[in-house]
């Protein structure tokens, strides 16, 4: 962003929580964080199964059950970042080990033998990096079936089913 784009820091949004993560009042990712209310449906819903992963830079949690089937995953940085050139290198070594460990156990509890990722922070400009298992069935394939309409949605009951195996596929690799 250049210089004369940039808003002056008295218009700057408030940083709201403790250090070291510095969230921002205007990003409903970093309220939901802090278990704030966002007024969005997707993100106040419950989550179900509590955060599979808890990292110290990271959260990963399952994604909205209205946009994802059973076991598709949000990787979210707990620090209001926007993306991969933003992050510390010690945040991406553990976004690596994160991942590392947590596609493999995606692919164990849901027994999908490819997991699509997908980054556009374009709704929510906070890092967050979807994790979709692609069902080894039917013939859309890469963005065609990311894009299907409708879209593929999950019970409650079934997406907490999955974050509890993946996390227990998380923890023992």
């Amino acid at each position: 962003m250049s210089k004369s784009a940039e808003k002056p820091s008295s218009e700057r949004p408030a940083e709201i929580g403790p250090p070291p993560y510095y969230h921002r009042s205007d990003c409903n990712i970093c309220r939901k964080q802090d278990s704030l209310k966002t007024g969005s449906e997707l993100l106040d819903a419950p989550m179900p199964g509590g955060y599979v992963v808890e990292g110290e830079y990271f959260l990963v949690e399952h994604a909205p059950l209205q946009s994802s089937g059973a076991g598709t995953v949000i990787v979210e940085a707990r620090r209001h970042l926007l993306d991969f050139g933003e992050m510390t290198p010690t945040e991406s070594a553990e976004l690596g080990s994160v991942l590392h460990r947590l596609v493999p156990a995606v692919k164990a509890a849901t027994g999908v033998q490819r997991v699509y990722f997908l980054a556009l922070m374009e709704r929510a400009p906070h890092f967050h990096l979807w994790l979709v298992p692609k069902e080894n069935e039917g013939e859309l394939r890469g963005v065609d079936y990311l894009a299907q309409q409708p879209p593929l949605t999950a019970s409650y009951s079934a997406a907490e089913a999955m974050s509890r195996k993946i996390r227990k596929q998380f923890e023992q690799s």
